[in-house]
């Protein structure tokens, strides 16, 4: 079984791309719009980086169900 996070919809769920890199931003959390855009691309994030997501979602009231975003590959079957 091969798991991954669904990063693209995390993204999309916090209102994309540059309001994604915005909200990190303003919420004291250091991030490039790059760094962003490549966890995106690359499917994944730090564990550091899914805690301050959390953390926003908590300060803005916004749901945030890491099992939303886990996506499961069997494989062999």
């Amino acid at each position: 079984m091969k798991l991954s996070l669904d990063t693209r919809k995390m993204v999309k769920d916090f209102g994309g791309l540059t309001a994604c890199y915005r909200a990190l931003n303003n919420h004291g959390f250091e991030v490039s719009r790059d760094a962003v855009d490549k966890w995106r691309r690359r499917r994944s994030l730090s564990t550091k980086s899914l805690i301050q997501m959390a953390v926003i979602a908590k300060k803005t009231g916004k749901r945030f169900d890491l099992y939303d975003y886990i996506e499961i590959e069997k494989i062999g079957e």
